[in-house]
């Protein structure tokens, strides 16, 4: 093991080479650019409401906004265990975010954001769906995630979640406490994104797109030049469906809007979804 270990080492450490010629909008990473562009929308005005969905553990924004606690922010998360170790949230609401009912009110947020979580969804239209009746007029939402068709997702559907697991944490163990869940990957590529947004009456689109992936397969340097070989050619010829990874920010048409307590329930919290 001590010999492979160094193999793998070694692997890197020339990917890591060739990766360093690699154009900076390539290889730049979608969380990084997520946490900017969260922050940025949060920082233009205060006394915003933000639900953070899938916000477990850390609320990855929240260090770039200049004055946090003039915002309401809401980490809604299906995971208990996961909100409880948040200790950057004081309001947090257990919940199923492809479900229905939630414990939140009809247009009661000024964003909806996610980092890694639109994967992990079996039912992507009753999430967006969710999204918009969420917002308020003017809303937006910023979400950013891995996507169907790029050969790592790929891999991960065709094998037992158990067995990419434990790949995961023989090839890439730094990446075992953020990778490796369960995906589904539903509608999780560029067109069908597009179309769900156009279902739900979003509007001013914009997508930011990732085509870097072969760093999954930098253990093995050969490996890594041919998926690298892959990435630069859809890059180049800008292949949508085939990215990696999609950033995506949409807005809901802007009316007079009408404040509402996000936690103040049309209907009773259901029990799966208690008020943290």
């Amino acid at each position: 093991m001590f010999l492979l270990n160094r193999f793998f080492a070694a692997n890197r450490r020339l990917s890591a080479v060739v990766e360093g010629w690699l154009p900076a909008s390539f290889k730049r990473h979608l969380h990084t650019v997520y946490k900017y562009e969260v922050a940025a929308l949060m920082n233009s005005r205060p006394g915003q409401t933000v639900l953070d969905i899938g916000g477990g553990k850390d609320c990855p924004f929240l260090p770039f906004v200049t004055e946090p606690a003039a915002h309401r922010v809401i980490a809604i998360d299906c995971s208990e265990e996961e909100l409880r170790g948040n200790t950057q949230l004081q309001q947090k609401v257990v919940a199923d975010v492809a479900a229905a009912p939630l414990p939140l009110r009809d247009g009661s947020a000024d964003l909806v954001v996610s980092r890694s979580v639109v994967e992990h969804l079996q039912d992507n239209a009753a999430f967006f769906g969710n999204c918009a009746r969420m917002l308020r007029p003017g809303g937006v939402v910023v979400h950013t995630f891995p996507c169907k068709f790029a050969p790592f997702a790929l891999l991960n559907k065709l094998l037992p979640n158990r067995v990419s697991r434990r790949l995961l944490a023989w090839f890439q163990p730094a990446w075992v406490d953020t990778c490796g869940f369960l995906a589904y990957y539903d509608r999780c590529y560029y067109s069908a994104i597009r179309r769900l947004l156009a279902d739900n009456d979003f509007c001013d689109a914009q997508y930011t797109f990732r085509y870097y992936q072969s760093i999954y397969f930098d253990f093995f340097f050969p490996l890594y030049l041919l998926t690298l070989a892959y990435d630069l050619t859809i890059w180049f010829f800008g292949i949508r469906n085939l990215a990696c990874a999609i950033l995506v920010r949409a807005r809901r048409p802007a009316v007079s809007p009408e404040r509402a307590d996000p936690l103040q329930a049309d209907v009773d919290t259901p029990s799966h979804a208690p008020a943290l």
